[in-house]
C-alpha cells in the first residue's frame, strides 16, 4: 500500500551541486521550509501567498505535515508551492546543494564522500578477500575447490588458496604491444594466457581466477552452449560456461584447451568464478575467525563492467546478451553514475517474476530516509520476434530501427550475463522508472522521445 504521506522523489547531481525535488501536494497548497537536511511541508493558510503572509512569526510552531529528507545538504530557505496555478498537483523544486557534503544515511557506503572523475572501485577487491581459502556454489553451497585436510589439526578442511592478488585492468591485452619493446615471442600473452598459479587467486572486476589443478573438476560441468564452436579455426583455447554439478546453477567460465581438432578432448587450464555466483570460505588471517564476506548487489557488477568499458574505450552504449545463447536482450546507454536519490515512492511489483535469493537484495523498496547511489541509464528491451516487427508499408518500428542501428555500430560494446540475472536487471530498471515523476501520482513513467528508450536507474 502507498503511504498516505506526501510522495516525493529527490535527485542529487553532485557534479553540478543540484537537487531536483518532485513532491505531490494537496490542492490546498503547502509551504516548504527547506534545509539544511530536509524539507518540512506545512499546510498553507492561503495558497498563492508568500511565506511571510502564509505563516506569521507567532505561528512558526504550526504542525509539520511531512518531512522529506534530502540527499545532500542545502542552504536553508522558504518557499510556497501553490498547485492551483498548475494543472497537476505534482510540483518540482530546484535546489542548490552545498558542495561535497552528502548526508549521513543509514547506509553510508551508498553516499560517497565527494564526486570525482574516477569511477567507483569494483566490489570485493583482493584486499577484502584476504584469508580466502575456498569457493562454493552460490545456490547450493557445493564446494568447488579441492579441500586440503590437515591430519595434525582438528579444524575442518580448508581450501587450496594461499595468496589473493588483484589482476590488472580487464583490457591489459591491449597494452601488450606497449609493454613489449624488445624482440621476443609474446604470443601466449597476446592470446590472453595470463593465469593464476597453484594456490593463487587472481581477482578481477567481476570474477576470481583459479588454476585448474586447484578446482575440484567433479564439482563443475560445462553448460550446454547454443552457439556452435568451430575448434578447427583460430586458437585452440576457448572459454566455456560452467555450472555446479550438483544443482546445475551457473558458477563461471572455464578456459579449455582442445587436444583434438573436433573439440572432444578438452583440458581445463583456468576457471573464472563469477563473484556474484559463488560463496566464500576462509579465515581472517589475524583473528583466525571465519571470514565474513558481505553479499554484493548484482547491479554493482553490471556497473563494474560498464565502468571498465567507459574508462578504457570511452564507451557508454551497451547491448546486454544472454551468456549461453548470445541472444540480445537489452540496450543500455549510461547517462551518469554519480546520482543519489531519496524517495518514499513504492515501485510497481511484477508478481509474475520468480525471484531467487541472488537477486533479492537488488529489489527496489521504499527507501524514505536513505540515500541510494545509482547509475542512471536509458534502456530498451529487445523487440520480441513474434511481435509486429514491421508496421504498415513495410516500415520498421522506431524500436526495431534502434536495435538494428546499435547492432551495426562498432562503438557499441556487448556484455554477457546469465539470462535470469538479465531479467532481474530489466525488472530493476522498470521498478525504478515507476518511481520517477510523473510516476508519483500512480501513472506510468514518461517514455523518452528518443526512439522509445526509457529512463531508469540501478543501485551501484
Amino acid at each position: 500500500m502507498q503511504s498516505k504521506k506526501a510522495r516525493y522523489y529527490a535527485e542529487h547531481h553532485s557534479k553540478i551541486n543540484s537537487i531536483t525535488l518532485s513532491v505531490q501536494v494537496h490542492q490546498t497548497g503547502v509551504t516548504c521550509r527547506i534545509g539544511p537536511q530536509a524539507v518540512d511541508l506545512v499546510p498553507s493558510i492561503q495558497p498563492g501567498l508568500n511565506f511571510d503572509n502564509a505563516i506569521h512569526p507567532q505561528e512558526e510552531d504550526v504542525a509539520v505535515a511531512d518531512k522529506l529528507l534530502l540527499p545532500a545538504r542545502v542552504m536553508p530557505t522558504k518557499t510556497t508551492l501553490d498547485p492551483s496555478s498548475s494543472r497537476s498537483n505534482l510540483l518540482s523544486l530546484k535546489l542548490t546543494a552545498l558542495p561535497n557534503m552528502p548526508l549521513e544515511a543509514s547506509n553510508p557506503s551508498s553516499l560517497s564522500a565527494a564526486s570525482t572523475t574516477e569511477f567507483p572501485p569494483s566490489p570485493l577487491p583482493a584486499s577484502q578477500l584476504q584469508g580466502l581459502e575456498n569457493l562454493a556454489c552460490g545456490s547450493c553451497g557445493n564446494i568447488l575447490l579441492n579441500p586440503i585436510v590437515d591430519s595434525t589439526a582438528q579444524s575442518p578442511p580448508s581450501g587450496p588458496i594461499q595468496r589473493v592478488v588483484d589482476l590488472p585492468s580487464e583490457h591489459w591485452q591491449e597494452l601488450v604491444d606497449c609493454w613489449m619493446c624488445h624482440e621476443e615471442d609474446f604470443t601466449e600473452l597476446r592470446e590472453g594466457d595470463l593465469g593464476a598459479r597453484l594456490g593463487q587467486a587472481l581477482v578481477g572486476g567481476i570474477y576470481v581466477l583459479i588454476h585448474a589443478k586447484d578446482v575440484d573438476q567433479r564439482a563443475v560441468v560445462i553448460e550446454e552452449d547454443a552457439r556452435a564452436i568451430d575448434w578447427t579455426k583460430g586458437i585452440k583455447r576457448r572459454w566455456r560456461p560452467l555450472a555446479c554439478s550438483r544443482c546445475l546453477s551457473p558458477v563461471g567460465d572455464g578456459w579449455y584447451h582442445s587436444r583434438l581438432e573436433n573439440g572432444t578432448d578438452l583440458e581445463m587450464i583456468q576457471v573464472k568464478f563469477h563473484k556474484y555466483l559463488v560463496r566464500y570460505h576462509g579465515r581472517n588471517q589475524q583473528t583466525q575467525q571465519t571470514l565474513v564476506i558481505p553479499r554484493q548487489r548484482f547491479s554493482s557488477y553490471v556497473a563494474t563492467e560498464i565502468f571498465e568499458s567507459a574508462r578504457h574505450h570511452a564507451t557508454y552504449r551497451f547491448i546486454i546478451q544472454d551468456r549461453l545463447q548470445g541472444r540480445d536482450m537489452l540496450l543500455l546507454w549510461m547517462l551518469n553514475w554519480d546520482t543519489t536519490i531519496v524517495t518514499n515512492q513504492e515501485p510497481l511489483q511484477d508478481h509474475q517474476l520468480s525471484w531467487d535469493d541472488s537477486l533479492r537484495m537488488d529489489l527496489n523498496t521504499t527507501s524514505s530516509g536513505r540515500g541510494k547511489k545509482v547509475m542512471k541509464v536509458l534502456y530498451l528491451c529487445a523487440v520480441p520476434e513474434d511481435q509486429d516487427r514491421q508496421q504498415g508499408g513495410g516500415v520498421y518500428s522506431k524500436e526495431a530501427k534502434l536495435w538494428d542501428q546499435w547492432r551495426g555500430d562498432p562503438g557499441v560494446e556487448k556484455l554477457e550475463f546469465q539470462e535470469r540475472l538479465i531479467f532481474g536487471l530489466i525488472a530493476m530498471l522498470e521498478q525504478s522508472s515507476s518511481c520517477t515523476p510523473p510516476g508519483l501520482n500512480g501513472a506510468a513513467s514518461a517514455v523518452m522521445a528518443m526512439d522509445g528508450m526509457r529512463v531508469g536507474s540501478f543501485e551501484i
